[in-house]
């Protein structure tokens, strides 16, 4: 199941593009965890994954899981966010003033893993 935190992001996401490897990666989550709730989609004006077109980056709850490290360390291990870059991730766990929760991201380099 994908829910949406309000109507707000409803519409943010409705009224955006989504890059595809972002999409695949939302579902594979929502695939294996059987639940996804997103709480901060696109953001006009963002210099981030959040305000890029395609949206690149989108939050979902962390609490929805018992132990959401699992599902980064999933996703992490799915994606490569850039075989250039091999410091970043296609998912992280963390607060950035707001609340503790699981950022998902995807670049033009992505690679999907599928084994």
């Amino acid at each position: 199941m994908i829910k949406i935190k309000n109507t707000d992001i409803l519409g943010k996401i409705f009224l955006s593009r989504y890059h595809p490897l972002l999409i695949i990666i939302i579902l594979e989550v929502e695939k294996k965890f059987d639940k996804v709730t997103i709480t901060s989609a696109y953001r006009h004006g963002d210099k981030g994954v959040h305000g890029t077109d395609p949206c690149r980056g989108i939050d979902i709850k962390s609490w929805d899981f018992k132990k959401p490290e699992e599902v980064v360390d999933f996703v992490n291990g799915k994606f490569t966010y850039d075989p250039e870059r091999v410091n970043k991730k296609c998912a992280i766990l963390h607060d950035t003033g707001s609340g503790i929760h699981i950022h998902l991201q995807s670049h033009d380099n992505t690679v999907y893993n599928k084994g």
